[in-house]
């Protein structure tokens, strides 16, 4: 049987402000050439500098077009491995872990939000960094509670000093605030796999050694939820924090009261 929680934190909503372009307006309207101040404009002022003598060049410049010319590819070949040695050299400055094995066969981003929780920190092997989805920070924590850990960073928000009526910057320190665990992770250490990545976030599973269960959650920048389906586990979670008040009065709902002012709201199902 497969168990789907989605865990959120109450936020507060904030109303934005903002402005929407249409073919009403004189600068954006109908017609609108988004070049005539830019490349076309550039072309024009370096073709006429050119002396009059210069010979032609051996290509014609169509200014006009977007779909060649200066955003014309210049090729699409794969890069010469006679020039450029493929080895795994990089595994030694950047060395990866928590990457599933049948992932390993492509390039590992080194730059994504949620990068921290593939690469090792100085501890080496034993821990790694918070990745920030925002408004959530999440760790794949190396000692127990094992799971998805999940802290709101607005709570433990610093402040800087003012300088000439400036805030310079501001951080946040880390807790865990709640941990969407399993009762089998506790035997011992879980796998955790990050085993499918694209444009929006990643994929990621924490597996039971001895049982090949997984817990299956989904990593998106800007989440709302953060969710995990449980196949063959028994769901679990922890916190730091004491728990002051559970209100489960509604089916597959429980709101969890927390001793730091936080309320987090856990949905439950098996459909």
């Amino acid at each position: 049987m497969k168990v789907l929680t989605l865990l959120q934190a109450t936020l507060l909503t904030v109303t934005a402000h903002h402005v929407t372009a249409s073919p009403s307006d004189p600068d954006v309207g109908e017609g609108y050439n988004f070049l005539q101040d830019s490349v076309k404009g550039a072309t024009d002022k370096l073709v006429g500098t050119l002396s009059p003598d210069a010979p032609e060049p051996p290509f014609s410049i169509n200014q006009d077009s977007i779909c060649g010319g200066y955003f014309a590819p210049f090729g699409t070949d794969e890069p010469s491995e006679d020039l450029f040695k493929r080895n795994s050299s990089l595994e030694k400055i950047v060395p990866i872990i928590n990457v599933a094995e049948e992932a390993l066969n492509q390039p590992i981003p080194t730059n994504k939000w949620w990068a921290n929780i593939i690469h090792v920190t100085d501890l080496k092997n034993l821990t790694n960094y918070a990745a920030w989805s925002n408004p959530y920070a999440v760790k794949l924590p190396r000692t127990a509670p094992y799971g998805l850990q999940t802290c709101y960073s607005y709570t433990y928000r610093q402040i800087a000093p003012e300088v000439n009526g400036t805030v310079k910057e501001y951080n946040h320190s880390y807790h865990n605030d709640l941990t969407l665990s399993s009762q089998e992770f506790f035997s011992d250490e879980p796998k955790y796999e990050v085993y499918e990545w694209d444009e929006g976030g990643a994929k990621l599973r924490t597996c039971d050694q001895s049982s090949g269960k997984c817990m299956e959650s989904a990593l998106v920048s800007g989440m709302a939820f953060v969710s995990a389906t449980y196949d063959g586990l028994t769901p679990r979670i922890d916190t730091e924090h004491d728990i002051v008040d559970v209100d489960d009065s509604a089916p597959g709902k429980f709101v969890i009261h927390l001793n730091n002012s936080q309320t987090w709201v856990l949905y439950a199902s098996d459909k």
